[in-house]
């Protein structure tokens, strides 16, 4: 016969009654009081959407009004999807980081989900996501910028300018994972980042782009993300535009997140 419990026993709840979702949690807020200690992470993300406007809202603004384009509404929303797509890159800075240091081989000892890595990486991308966000919202609302189509699509505005951010880390955090090398995977970035912004129309319309290219600049998904947040910004007809940011968003997720599956289980030391 087994000992009886005494009374006031109470049950011990070992690491491997942590569900997945509390195992993220905790590695999400590992990686927030990582970013809160790293000033130059956080300065980063307030300053760069100034720089960032600035440097084209003061040469171009003239010039872009002289066609007809209200150039403090045109701006914003590339200056929006930069400070995401900095946030992804990060990300993938970050975890490729992990890699390299031996994280993942420490956490291959722990009882720890699959998964539960990369949702906490996506959960500290989300506060810094929001960070970017309101640090970009609010110098454009310096220079002059307005939502003038109302709360709801402003509410849609900042939706989607958060989902484009953490679908794209899906995609930085695959990268960072294979390649396991925090400078290699910058290197990497560098010129799909610069293609997909400066080829956009972010910063002109499709119209100041020669005819052979129209078709990509016009297509491409970061074009569709601006053209999507510019019609939740300043009014005029959004289904269209966000039914094919949305579209772009479902089908990239889809292939970054069966590319980071794949780079996890390659990955040396990676959570069992």
């Amino acid at each position: 016969m087994s000992a009886a419990v005494p009374p006031t026993a109470t049950a011990v709840v070992t690491p491997r009654a942590a569900s997945p979702l509390t195992q993220s949690w905790v590695l999400a807020l590992r990686a927030v009081t990582l970013l809160k200690r790293d000033t130059a992470e956080i300065s980063g993300a307030v300053i760069a959407p100034l720089v960032f406007f600035a440097g084209f809202y003061v040469p171009l603004r003239g010039v872009m009004e002289q066609r007809g384009v209200d150039y403090v509404q045109w701006l914003p929303p590339i200056v929006v999807l930069q400070s995401m797509l900095f946030v992804a890159m990060s990300s993938a800075d970050a975890i490729a980081a992990d890699v390299q240091q031996g994280m993942f081989q420490r956490f291959r000892t722990m009882p720890l989900g699959r998964l539960a890595p990369v949702a906490g990486r996506l959960g500290a991308d989300l506060c810094r996501a929001v960070l970017a966000l309101a640090a970009a919202i609010g110098t454009a609302a310096a220079f002059g910028f307005r939502f003038g189509a109302g709360p709801g699509a402003a509410v849609g505005f900042l939706v989607l300018a958060v989902v484009f951010a953490l679908c794209l880390a899906v995609g930085c955090i695959a990268l960072g994972l294979a390649v396991g090398n925090p400078e290699h995977t910058a290197s990497a970035m560098l010129v799909p980042q610069l293609l997909l912004t400066m080829l956009s129309t972010g910063f002109t319309p499709v119209s100041g782009f020669p005819g052979w290219i129209r078709p990509f600049v016009r297509n491409q998904p970061v074009s569709q993300a601006a053209d999507a947040l510019r019609a939740l910004a300043t009014g005029g007809p959004t289904a269209h535009p966000v039914l094919v940011t949305s579209v772009w968003l479902a089908a990239l997720l889809a292939v970054f997140t069966l590319l980071a599956a794949r780079a996890l289980g390659r990955t040396k030391g990676g959570p069992r």
